[in-house]
């Protein structure tokens, strides 16, 4: 079953601000909400007992009761420590959890069939995200696999508009939002390229331009300002699409190719 966090991010598009404010309150009294009624919870949030019954719909839960059996769930496995190592581990595992409940082995599947049979594969992000975008380039190319990456508007811009019909853009953006990735997308699908979307949120301009979208969780989920990690997601999707590359022989052959040039030449 899908986390609560998840299920706000997934849906972020379509609640209101009246869910915002449930969401809110939820997100300060988690321990609170699990022994309250529906009425309860509405009196201290001043909204009405069906604004609350719709938002636990809209977010894909039958019932208030599924709600606060899936918080309880959530609240029991969350250890509480003051071991600085413990808490980076128990944050750590908890981003792969929920990054785990958005992707599916079916999709990572696809993927993997987009890149081995894609003429060329172009990255796409900033900041953060182009960091990520640098070493899946990286570990594909060290497969033999025809690929380029790029981190400043400018080049992402120009290298997006030369794309053709079977070329691949992995656009990276946690907000969906990203103006010259965005942009470099628009520019793809003129060219007819296929374009794969690695986002937080599944309602954005840039998703509606992806042929292909993998939703990750968001590091904001965690409730500590002092845990800025924004890459842990994307890194373990990069994980999980290099492990099932490496399934093919030969990308696993020329993977071992150019680390023995590197080895005795580098």
């Amino acid at each position: 079953m899908m986390n609560f966090e998840n299920r706000i991010q997934k849906y972020n598009s379509v609640l209101t601000e009246n869910d915002r404010k449930i969401i809110r309150y939820i997100a300060a009294n988690k321990d609170a909400i699990i022994s309250k009624t529906i009425t309860d919870l509405s009196e201290e949030i001043h909204v009405s007992p069906a604004s609350i019954t719709r938002f636990c719909k809209k977010i894909d839960f039958d019932s208030f009761q599924q709600m606060k059996y899936s918080l309880k769930k959530d609240l029991s496995q969350t250890k509480k420590t003051d071991n600085t190592f413990e808490i980076i581990y128990n944050y750590y595992q908890s981003i792969i959890k929920s990054t785990e409940q958005f992707i599916t082995e079916e999709q990572t599947a696809r993927i993997v069939h987009l890149i081995i049979h894609a003429n060329n594969v172009l990255f796409c992000g900033i900041g953060n995200s182009g960091l990520i975008a640098n070493e899946f380039n990286s570990r594909i190319q060290r497969m033999g696999i025809v690929s380029q990456a790029t981190t400043d508007a400018h080049g992402m811009l120009m290298k997006s508009a030369l794309l053709e019909e079977k070329d691949l853009i992995i656009c990276f953006s946690n907000s969906g939002q990203t103006k010259s990735v965005v942009d470099s997308a628009k520019l793809a699908k003129e060219n007819n390229a296929t374009t794969i979307a690695i986002t937080n949120y599944e309602d954005t301009l840039l998703t509606k331009l992806a042929d292909e979208v993998v939703l990750i969780s968001s590091y904001k989920y965690i409730d500590d300002e002092k845990f800025i990690n924004t890459q842990i997601p994307g890194l373990f999707l990069l994980d999980l699409l290099t492990y099932k590359l490496l399934n093919n022989e030969e990308l696993m052959e020329n993977r071992k190719k150019t680390l023995r040039a590197i080895s005795e030449f580098g």
